[in-house]
């Protein structure tokens, strides 16, 4: 699949076939998400990667409950010490946003389903995990395969989202 079909063609996925999910695909997906650049290369991420069904219920209630029947949740958290941050835009964030996407097409282009996921109760996904106060779990994701295929949601005109040299409104 080229970039351009993979990017058309990946959807927020929320009915999940119960189909195990190989090592290979999820080593696949999880290498897309290491090559993502990160700012200063400090690459400040950790992946969990969630298979336990009682692990997955416990997450899944923190948000997303539609996301407890999938085979694996992977879960991004951050050190947010690492990168630092310029201005207001903590670069933590900016660095997961990355490396979810790496993720995400990645597993769109093996044929599984994802949902990116950023709205979420943090504390009980971290005391479920165990992961350390200094870290934040930024966002989640559900791997699966699809069972569902919405169509494609309508997109603003490039002329509605772009200027140039200065802002415009639309």
């Amino acid at each position: 699949m080229e970039l351009m079909e993979v990017i058309r063609k990946r959807r927020s996925i929320r009915r999940y076939k119960p189909d195990p999910i190989s090592e290979e695909d999820i080593n696949y997906v999880l290498e897309a998400a290491r090559l993502a650049p990160s700012w200063a290369n400090t690459q400040c991420w950790h992946f969990i990667v969630v298979t336990d069904e009682d692990i997955k219920r416990e997450i899944a209630q923190a948000g997303m409950p539609w996301s407890a029947g999938a085979p694996v949740i992977i879960v991004a958290c951050a050190d947010p010490a690492k990168p630092g941050a310029k201005g207001d835009i903590p670069n933590y964030l900016v660095d997961i946003g990355i490396v979810m996407e790496h993720l995400i097409l990645a597993a769109t282009e093996r044929g599984l389903a994802t949902c990116w996921v950023g709205g979420f109760n943090e504390a009980p996904v971290k005391e479920a995990l165990g992961v350390p106060e200094n870290i934040r779990v930024v966002a989640m994701t559900p791997i699966a395969y699809p069972d569902q295929e919405p169509a494609a949601r309508s997109r603003k005109a490039l002329g509605e989202i772009v200027s140039y040299n200065r802002y415009q409104s639309p």
